[in-house]
């Protein structure tokens, strides 16, 4: 597998109302159409927890290969993706985007 370089950061505050739809669709479908545009190596879906109190809060962090990957996404396929989350959350689910460069990573193991 190809060395993650580039992380496409999605966080999203979501309306208690429709919290428990959209973590569903989300796991059986938004993500599995990520992955199959072909420009992500995976994902970490997670829940956010802050000392503020936000609401449901959620970020979807895709790993990425190269800037070239992302950019194909970005004009491929992004316009899409945000559409039909759009139609079918509107205001309920609101997203801010942003990317991370990954300068080191590693994992620490019976520590």
């Amino acid at each position: 597998m190809p060395e993650t370089h580039l992380i496409y950061n999605v966080t999203v505050s979501v309306e208690e109302k429709v919290k428990s739809d959209w973590i569903s669709w989300m796991l059986d479908e938004h993500l599995r159409e990520m992955l199959g545009t072909g420009c992500f190596l995976g994902f970490r879906f997670c829940e956010l927890h802050t000392e503020q109190e936000m609401g449901p809060t959620y970020t979807i962090q895709y790993e990425l290969a190269s800037q070239g990957d992302l950019d194909r996404y970005e004009q491929d396929h992004a316009p899409e993706m945000r559409a039909k989350g759009q139609k079918r959350f509107g205001e309920n689910a609101l997203a801010f985007r942003s990317t991370m460069t990954v300068l080191a990573k590693g994992e620490l193991r019976g520590q």
